[in-house]
């Protein structure tokens, strides 16, 4: 039987396993709408189906009062220098953000999914309606904080990498930092 909750679509990709070439996301630095660093990146989520990236993993550590969130993809920019990353959200509703728990979130049902997108619309995009939203199909197409960056290319990307966001919990394919298990990282990249 076909996994059909919307969720299954969603795959973790560590920033390490990111062609370097352009930018090295590999624990960039994430500045906030007021220049402020909020956090590093850790990784991408990505819909393997649309092959389009959702929302950027970002740990915060104790800034902030979050330890990982996500970042829809759409309100991220890389800064002139290619050294940071830099968000449109204040850091008032970066607090707002859901917090990201990967082994919850991979087994989002659908309304689950709907309500954490319904929440960081809340928070990310006050004055989006939210009807755009409280409908029952996905509009990650359409949806304005998850356009797709032109700094962004899946051609970059080791897809073999690509993992499922319950595996990255286990921990038994090297991804222990996602799962909070330790901070140690891989030692090539690619």
């Amino acid at each position: 039987m076909s996994e059909s909750r919307y969720a299954s679509r969603f795959r973790y990709l560590d920033a390490a396993d990111i062609d370097d070439a352009v930018v090295n996301f590999d624990r960039l630095t994430v500045l906030g709408a007021d220049g402020d660093p909020i956090g590093d990146v850790e990784g991408f989520v990505v819909d393997v189906y649309a092959k389009r990236v959702n929302h950027i993993v970002v740990d915060s550590g104790v800034q902030n009062d979050l330890r990982r969130f996500l970042l829809p993809i759409g309100h991220a920019s890389i800064s002139a220098d290619r050294k940071s990353l830099r968000t449109d959200v204040t850091p008032l509703a970066l607090r707002y953000l859901p917090e990201f728990e990967a082994d919850r979130f991979c087994a989002f049902t659908d309304e689950e999914l709907h309500a954490f997108e319904r929440n960081t619309v809340i928070a990310c995009c006050p004055d989006q309606p939210l009807e755009a939203v409280a409908d029952s199909t996905w509009g990650y197409e359409c949806w304005g904080h998850y356009r797709q960056p032109d700094w962004w290319s899946m051609d970059r990307c080791a897809t073999d990498r690509l993992r499922s966001l319950a595996g990255t919990i286990a921990g038994s394919s090297g991804y222990d930092r996602l799962a909070g298990v330790g901070s140690s990282r891989r030692g090539a990249r690619h």
